[in-house]
């Protein structure tokens, strides 16, 4: 036998136990959402270069900086990734004779990561990067370039749906940026 005060009690736990499971529930969405997979070095190589001349030296790269991707937080751009997408890139550009790991190179090139803005959310994700780059003289060590690059990327609510895709997607496309503006001021060098 049901008295509507234990009517009205059954209701309220009901209705807590209703919000309970909707906040559970928007919270592992808003979680999927959100978090990201790391970005990928090869979506950071640049399909194309603008490359004024070519040198016959071998180089080594080193890059410091970057941030691993916390498998529960959002896409960040590691140091390992941009290291793999720079020395391919190299390759590929055929910019140097060829690049070397360890000693034996003839210029080094440091880059440091010094800027990576990244907003949390939104439909259109701008990442901006800012990265100096250095370029030393592997028999004197004394730098021969130095430059801070800037580049930025936009990835599109057309390019991806889920807002962690759209940022990785822009992170991979800023650094792709990065590289190939790198790449094309040290075409542009006297070694």
């Amino acid at each position: 036998m049901f008295y509507r005060k234990n009517l009205i009690i059954m209701k309220c736990k009901n209705y807590r136990t209703t919000v309970l499971i909707f906040s559970c529930f928007s919270f592992s969405l808003l979680f999927l959402l959100l978090s990201g997979c790391a970005a990928r070095y090869q979506n950071m190589i640049p399909n194309s270069f603008e490359i004024s001349k070519k040198y016959p030296y071998k180089i080594s790269v080193s890059v410091v900086g970057g941030r691993e991707t916390h498998p529960l937080w959002t896409s960040q751009i590691s140091s390992s990734a941009y290291t793999q997408a720079l020395e391919l890139s190299i390759e590929k550009s055929g910019l140097f004779e060829s690049l070397i790991k360890g000693k034996g190179a003839d210029y080094l090139l440091d880059i440091t990561l010094l800027k990576v803005d990244q907003p949390i959310v939104g439909l259109d994700i701008t990442i901006n990067i800012e990265s100096e780059w250095v370029l030393i003289n592997a028999s004197t060590r004394k730098p021969v370039w130095t430059n801070t690059i800037s580049t930025s990327y936009t990835a599109a609510l057309g390019d991806a749906f889920v807002a962690a895709e759209r940022l990785q997607k822009a992170n991979e496309g800023a650094v792709r940026k990065n590289i190939k503006e790198g790449l094309r001021q040290l075409s542009l060098l006297n070694l």
